[in-house]
């Protein structure tokens, strides 16, 4: 009998056994007795307090915790999308359903929870770390592609320069490369998926922190508590999705304090609690909690000879997690903040209506400025009245500018903490070189 309710609560159904015989006609039974009563289906709300009323203290605890945590505990799926060129024989793409995940090559599954209300997910790096390498190596080949189109405006002078379409150009660099992977999940409080954004990691500690990108609701969180104060035998509660069984409970103790364990990094993580609350893959990522239901470990690792949990497992300590995270969050939240403020670069730009000297000259650069950093020069007047021409801005990011008005266009989209690749030509060499100053705040 606890066979065939495992497999039941595992939503696995024997095509020859009682779940798949016998249990829809007890479904029928009751339809037909319904009927015949006319009695209507209603929902009844029971407190907690009557559901659990003949549970002993200790189920009680348990209980409580899977309340309050388990609403912020998190499914966390990665996966590298589809493209029309990885699917060819495929005749007809089926229609994506409702809150379920685009096609791809799945990249990695664990489990994760909400530590801050405005979406801020905790998980382990091993969980997203094929995501993270995809998407390092995304950015990377994008910044080859911003470098490539500043050697064509390099290189390609004069009226020439009118005739070549750079946006198009970078449009179709772009296009060659792999999609980005993505990294998705679910809260148990919720039913649809997510997509997510990577805001760092620290692989040292085999820590990873998410952002929902959307997240216009307020998530419930859970709080750290303190591992410092553990002791051998307490009690705790592990949850999270094992092999994809999303909101599964397990229970145990504290097995052993200060543990070590190897990381896929090969590095090591010290202080670690070990814990004999099943814990398997897809465990990886979830919150190991006392029975407050605070958060004292980040479950990270097991050891066994099977692949399942044997009794040993491993929690990443929350007073070694929560400094690391904060500051990870608060970071963010800063470049958050700054997002909206314009960019300096520190120049003074004149519009010559000289034939022979058209373009954006630079005439003034400020001390200490993004724009002296990178050694821009701007316009010089001699004693005896001749001018010596510095540096003229020819293209901002790839993107020609040939007016002022271009020019100021472009600049003025740009943010603070942003590199910025201008093309510039040199009024005495007549060379041209792109420069990458990264813009800052403006004195005040």
């Amino acid at each position: 009998m606890k066979n065939i309710l495992a497999l039941f609560m595992g939503h696995t159904i024997i095509s020859n056994g009682f779940l798949a015989t016998n249990f829809p006609s007890l479904i029928q039974q009751q339809q037909v007795l319904l009927q015949k009563s006319n009695l209507r289906a209603t929902t009844i709300a029971v407190s907690s307090d009557e559901l659990e009323k003949n549970l002993t203290m200790a189920e009680r605890s348990v209980t409580s915790v899977v309340r309050k945590a388990a609403p912020s505990v998190a499914f966390i799926t990665s996966l590298w999308p589809e493209t029309p060129r990885r699917r060819p024989n495929r005749k007809k793409t089926e229609p994506r359903r409702e809150n379920s995940l685009p096609p791809g090559i799945n990249l990695g599954t664990g489990s994760g929870f909400v530590v801050e209300t405005d979406g801020y997910i905790i998980t382990n790096y091993h969980v997203v770390e094929r995501a993270y390498v995809l998407q390092s190596m995304q950015t990377e080949s994008m910044k080859s592609v911003d470098k490539l189109i500043g050697n064509i405006t390099c290189n390609v002078k004069g009226s020439l320069g009118s005739f070549i379409d750079v946006d198009t150009i970078k449009s179709m660099l772009n296009q060659t490369l792999p999609p980005e992977a993505r990294v998705f999940c679910r809260i148990n409080s919720e039913n649809s998926y997510q997509a997510c954004r990577i805001v760092n990691v620290e692989p040292e500690l085999d820590l990873a922190v998410l952002k929902i990108e959307s997240s216009s609701s307020f998530l419930n969180k859970v709080d750290f508590g303190d591992s410092g104060s553990l002791i051998v035998g307490q009690s705790l509660v592990a949850i999270g999705n094992p092999f994809g069984l999303d909101q599964t409970v397990t229970s145990g103790v504290v097995s052993a304090l200060n543990r070590e364990i190897k990381t896929q990094e090969g590095g090591s993580i010290r202080n670690c609690i070990q814990t004999d609350a099943a814990i398997n893959p897809g465990n990886s990522g979830g919150p190991l909690l006392n029975l407050e239901g605070d958060v004292i470990g980040v479950n990270t690792a097991i050891i066994t000879t099977s692949g399942s949990n044997a009794g040993i497992g491993f929690a990443i300590p929350s007073d070694r997690v929560e400094p690391v995270v904060k500051d990870i969050i608060k970071m963010d939240r800063v470049r958050s903040r700054e997002r909206p403020d314009a960019g300096y670069l520190g120049v003074g730009i004149i519009k010559t209506q000289q034939k022979d000297r058209p373009g954006n000259w630079i005439v003034q650069v400020d001390p200490d400025s993004p724009a002296a950093e990178v050694g821009l020069k701007g316009i010089k007047i001699e004693g005896s009245g001749s001018v010596e021409y510095g540096d003229c801005i020819v293209a901002v990011a790839g993107k020609f500018v040939n007016s002022y008005y271009e020019l100021m266009s472009e600049l003025k989209e740009r943010v603070v903490g942003e590199e910025l690749a201008l093309t510039v030509e040199n009024g005495t060499t007549n060379k041209r070189r792109v420069v990458y100053p990264r813009l800052s705040s403006k004195p005040t």
